[in-house]
């Protein structure tokens, strides 16, 4: 059995160009994530110094504890993935160098 075709869910709810994102977020991958309902997920923007720019993730999982578990990458030795910390260090690989760590 593979992945569903569809395996997080949301709706954005609020957008501050080219500062703020705010979306519901929902795993759908497992029935109990599923089940634990949507958490909100914000990405700030901010430019710093040099001409760089900060991203700060804030993932408010209240009432998501399965969720939390993943999303902190600790089922990462399950083939489950490394969670937040391992999708932003893809994304700076990809930022840097235009490869993602897999490649």
């Amino acid at each position: 059995m593979g992945a569903p075709e569809i395996a997080v869910d949301g709706e954005v709810i609020e957008v501050d160009p080219p500062h703020r994102l705010v979306q519901t977020w929902r795993m759908l991958m497992d029935p109990g994530m599923a089940a634990e309902g949507f958490t909100r997920v914000t990405y700030e923007l901010k430019e710093i110094d040099g001409g760089s720019t900060r991203l700060t993730v804030i993932h408010d999982l209240e009432g998501a504890p399965k969720l939390a578990v993943l999303v902190a990458g600790e089922l990462e030795e399950t083939g489950a993935g490394g969670g937040w910390s391992w999708v932003l260090s893809d994304l700076k690989s990809v930022l840097e160098t235009g490869k993602g760590l897999a490649e």
